[in-house]
């Protein structure tokens, strides 16, 4: 509770000072206290990762903004002068957006002290489930294998999928067949903790490997990184989670900021397919003729992956010519019906009005969306929403017995929660549903399993011996 008082001590302090680039530096301490909130837990959630991409988005880019004068997108895309004033009163209002958000989050264990206690204790008293039988392991890099054919399959239609015939939900698949190749190293990982052996390796290896094959040949069905990252992100934090039992936010941040450059490597290269961009050479392209730092500080610049708050600037400039209000919330369970059924669904499945933006494919965030949405007021009402569902989902997963099926839920909800930062609300709904599934259904078919095999099992020891014959008959 003191990180949130004194960050909207912060937030008070700053208002006044808009127009300045003081404000700035004090509107960025304010958002690194609600990070900081989250970062004395030790344990990563999808409520820390979403703070911490949008202090990414709402914090560093405005700080590169204001120090190089980069206003290029609002001259040449959004046709809009901004000035100083403009900039810093973006950073105040997207600051008290994720101030509510996390004030939204820090209700559920207050509301809910009392249940969340008892589920706990409920839970607690359960058997670690790590222990998977050796026949169950192969089970899963067996449907592994099976991915393998379909995912080739995909790969001949490559980008031209998601335009074809019930394109937009085979273009969905890969994700929910990754979701699989996700369980399935967790448990290999599992087992490998018990014995830490050759044998036990094996498994690793192959499910390992296959893991990573499946993300490369998922490059070549999508431009978007976050399509073929993801799974490769959530496993190595629910692999973490199984090897450590509690993973700090150094794991999220570090490899995050390390990976920046080719992060932005790939998106500017999103349009070559995978043999293109090998024969390019990866590692050389990217930091080319410029050293690391460079690499680093201009990875904010107007035309990298930070310009998600040029956009949400220019969201709050514009004048939309009507507002959705709370039909973008119910529209996410209907993002689903076909178009064939349901002729006016949302082109893209955009609810808001975003001419501001000319055609461009740009993001203003959760936090403009629901700005587009109704309005200030409306977004900071939304934002305290969202930051108490997302919350609850992180403690329900935190609560759930230690094993195999938490840790790859809580990389799941993690992941899916620093992309929700630049999401509509049907996006991070759908990739959470899409790996979250198939996790539960193939648990809970090998938690059964399980059951049945050491039931049967303690039935056979407990079988009386038949009576020896008499004598003599």
């Amino acid at each position: 509770m003191p990180f949130l008082l004194i960050s909207a001590f912060l937030l008070a302090i700053a208002y006044p000072m808009i127009g300045t680039t003081a404000a700035v530096g004090v509107l960025v301490c304010s958002q690194i206290l609600l990070l900081a909130k989250e970062i004395r837990t030790g344990q990563i959630t999808g409520v820390g990762g979403f703070i911490f991409m949008s202090i990414l988005f709402f914090s560093v880019r405005p700080i590169y903004m204001v120090i190089e004068k980069d206003y290029t997108l609002f001259t040449k895309l959004f046709l809009i002068r901004v000035d100083l004033t403009e900039v810093t009163s973006a950073v105040w209002w997207a600051s008290l957006a994720l101030w509510c958000f996390a004030v939204g989050a820090a209700a559920v264990p207050v509301w809910n002290r009392r249940r969340l206690l008892e589920r706990w204790q409920r839970n607690k008293s359960v058997t670690t489930r790590l222990d998977v039988r050796p026949a169950y392991i192969w089970v899963t890099l067996g449907l592994q294998v099976a991915t393998m054919p379909v995912m080739f399959v995909l790969v001949i239609y490559g980008r031209r999928l998601y335009r074809s015939a019930l394109g937009a939900y085979a273009y969905d698949l890969p994700v929910v067949l990754q979701s699989i190749h996700v369980l399935a190293v967790v448990i290999a990982v599992a087992q490998w903790t018990k014995c830490r052996d050759l044998r036990s390796g094996v498994p690793v290896a192959l499910s390992g490997g296959m893991l990573l094959v499946f993300a490369y040949l998922m490059r070549d069905v999508s431009n978007f990184r976050s399509f073929y990252i993801m799974g490769l992100l959530i496993a190595g934090f629910a692999v973490l989670q199984i090897l450590k039992g509690r993973v700090g936010y150094a794991w999220l941040i570090v490899p995050v900021i390390f990976f920046q450059p080719l992060f932005q490597y790939l998106g500017q290269q999103r349009g070559m397919q995978n043999e293109e961009l090998l024969e390019e050479g990866v590692l050389e392209q990217v930091v080319p003729d410029k050293s690391i730092a460079d690499a680093y500080w201009n990875f904010y610049g107007y035309d990298g992956d930070m310009n998600i708050f040029d956009t949400f600037v220019a969201a709050k400039r514009s004048e939309p010519a009507y507002y959705p209000y709370v039909w973008s919330w119910l529209y996410v369970p209907l993002h689903f019906v076909p178009r064939a059924l349901w002729k006016a669904k949302p082109k893209g499945g955009i609810t808001q009005d975003g001419s501001f933006t000319r055609g461009a494919p740009y993001s203003c965030g959760i936090a403009g969306f629901f700005l587009l949405d109704g309005g200030l007021l409306w977004m900071l009402g939304s934002m305290f929403v969202l930051g108490y569902l997302v919350s609850m989902a992180d403690w329900w997963v935190l609560t759930l017995p230690r094993g195999y099926l938490r840790c790859c839920l809580i990389g799941v909800l993690t992941v899916n929660g620093m992309l929700l930062s630049r999401f509509f609300l049907w996006q991070y709904f759908y990739q959470v549903l899409y790996y979250v599934t198939p996790i539960l259904l193939l648990s809970w078919w090998i938690a059964k399993m399980s059951g049945k095999s050491t039931a049967s099992r303690r039935s056979s020891h407990r079988r009386p011996r038949p009576s020896a014959a008499p004598v003599g008959a």
